[in-house]
């Protein structure tokens, strides 16, 4: 079955937002930066938008808890193993060109990075992007919980306590260590209003509740997430009024999605970026800034490329062969055998249990 139009929309935005990040890193500190390309620090933010909405539209399709673990573990780690092993590959390749040896390899990152759970393991990320991975899995666990207690139908009241005591604490608490402790443990809490605006689009979607009361709570979240602006990492490279025109924008198109007006935005081009989007994310930034090894600085600074033949010539031409081979051979074939293969083992599990149960009974 063909996808529908809203589904292409959504694929649409996410190419968009990868692409973005993308031209950011890539003029990231450097004089071409100004010409725009600094808004890509905000692209993280539809992402956010987008994940709320997916989410909850995934909840709504599903019964079991162990249905949405299953669909997000064969959704996410076949592309991030795949990404994070060839940023690590790539590594060893230039440290072993350049030094002889693969001494500066560092197999214990890659080892970490691996479990995506790198943040809380003290591990560096092996590559720029796969910091919004645990601000991801936190949310997903923190849904699964409510999802799997019942407790979803408390989720306005919650995320509004939410969002209301991480704006009071960024604001006016953050001096205490304990604050900024908790901020650091739980990254979540900087992004979450985005989260929840996408879920509240999607209840629009899908006609839940009353639409008024829904755009009102799009409006509060907006207001929060701007007033979490300074804990952002987005801050470090645009002013708040610049965060405020971006996020009237992406909140505008998300308007604009969800009112089935966005459909001029679909087209080859933007769909097949929205179906490498996530590979592309994750692969495309040491392999092309990093100052000792990465294409662009290389191809800049020892052979004297034009910046731009570097970036959009090569680096970036690089990054989408690369961000396909990853999501055609990799992703799609094995996100669909893991995903088999955790529903039989689930299957088995819970034969197991009855049998157990039978003999329980017996005895």
């Amino acid at each position: 079955m063909a996808p529908s139009n809203r589904y292409q929309e959504l694929d649409a935005l996410r190419g968009i937002a990868a692409l973005i990040v993308v031209l950011f890193h890539y003029t990231l500190d450097r004089p071409e930066a100004a010409l725009g390309f600094k808004y890509g620090a905000t692209g993280v933010d539809l992402f956010f938008i987008i994940s709320g909405f997916v989410i909850f539209m995934s909840v709504s399709k599903i019964s079991r808890s162990s249905d949405f673990v299953i669909n997000r573990i064969s959704r996410l780690y076949p592309t991030y193993w795949a990404s994070v092993t060839f940023t690590f590959l790539f590594i060893a390749f230039s440290s072993f060109y350049r030094y002889g040896s693969l001494e500066r390899v560092p197999l214990r990152d890659y080892l970490g990075n691996m479990t995506m759970f790198q943040h809380y393991l003290k591990i560096p990320n092996l590559d720029g992007p796969y910091w919004t991975m645990i601000i991801e899995m936190i949310f997903y666990i923190g849904v699964l919980f409510l999802f799997h207690f019942k407790l979803l139908k408390y989720f306005n009241s919650i995320a509004i306590s939410l969002s209301l005591s991480a704006v009071v604490a960024a604001n006016f608490l953050y001096e205490y260590r304990v604050v900024e402790f908790v901020f650091n443990a739980i990254p979540l809490l900087k992004y979450f209003p985005l989260f929840y605006a996408g879920i509240l689009f999607y209840k629009i979607h899908s006609h839940e509740g009353k639409k008024a009361e829904n755009y009102l709570m799009i409006v509060f979240c907006f207001v929060c997430q701007v007033l979490l602006f300074k804990l952002a990492t987005s801050s470090k490279f645009i002013n708040e009024v610049e965060y405020v025109g971006l996020l009237t924008a992406y909140f505008s198109i998300f308007t604009l999605f969800v009112t089935n007006q966005l459909k001029p935005l679909v087209n080859k081009v933007t769909l097949y970026l929205g179906k490498i989007s996530f590979a592309l994310y994750l692969t495309h930034q040491y392999v092309a800034t990093d100052k000792f090894s990465g294409l662009i600085p290389t191809l800049v600074n020892e052979f004297g490329v034009n910046f731009w033949v570097a970036s959009l010539g090569v680096a970036l031409p690089v990054a989408l062969i690369v961000a396909s081979l990853i999501t055609f051979f990799i992703e799609v074939p094995m996100t669909r055998n893991m995903k088999q293969n955790l529903l039989q083992l689930r299957a088995a599990f819970g034969k197991q249990e009855v049998t157990v149960d039978k003999a329980k009974s017996m005895v």
